[in-house]
């Protein structure tokens, strides 16, 4: 019975020692880090944004959907909330949308805005793991998907 259990022993070291070994080597290449450079959206999605939106000035735009209503932007910025919240303010009144408000609790904060008669949508920041890093997701009503006003 010691033979076996010798050999039973070395076959779970070995065992441990073939996965251990397996992930270094996996993740050599690809580390997890949350904090690593962000990966631009491709041309393709950024031109799903709307006209006159740049995100330039704020950081890096990561990710752009469009549905039939909406436009969301996805970003990561190392601009102080402050400061980030006001630009993000500029860069979507430049592109035709009215401000409607503005919530900053230091932690988070939320922009609003209108077009026309409607609620156009609101961008929110808030901070990530790596410090001074802030995520942005930004959800604009499409202008050209919206109904037109209609006064009485």
């Amino acid at each position: 019975m010691g033979e076996r259990r010798r050999f039973a022993v070395a076959g779970i070291a070995a065992a441990a020692l073939v996965v251990g070994l397996s992930a270094k080597v996996l993740l050599e290449d690809d580390p997890i880090d949350p904090c690593r450079a962000p990966a631009a959206a491709p041309p393709a999605q950024i031109a799903l944004m709307p006209a006159g939106l740049s995100f330039d000035r704020i950081g890096t735009v990561t990710r752009v959907r469009k549905d039939e209503l909406h436009v969301m932007v996805r970003a990561l910025t190392k601009k102080p909330l402050n400061e980030v919240t006001v630009l993000i303010q500029d860069a979507v009144t430049a592109a035709g949308y009215r401000p409607a408000g503005m919530d900053n609790e230091g932690f988070e904060a939320e922009v609003f805005f209108t077009t026309g008669a409607y609620a156009a949508g609101l961008a929110r920041v808030r901070a990530t793991t790596c410090p001074g890093r802030w995520d942005i997701d930004l959800v604009l009503l499409d202008r050209k998907a919206a109904p037109p006003t209609t006064t009485p």
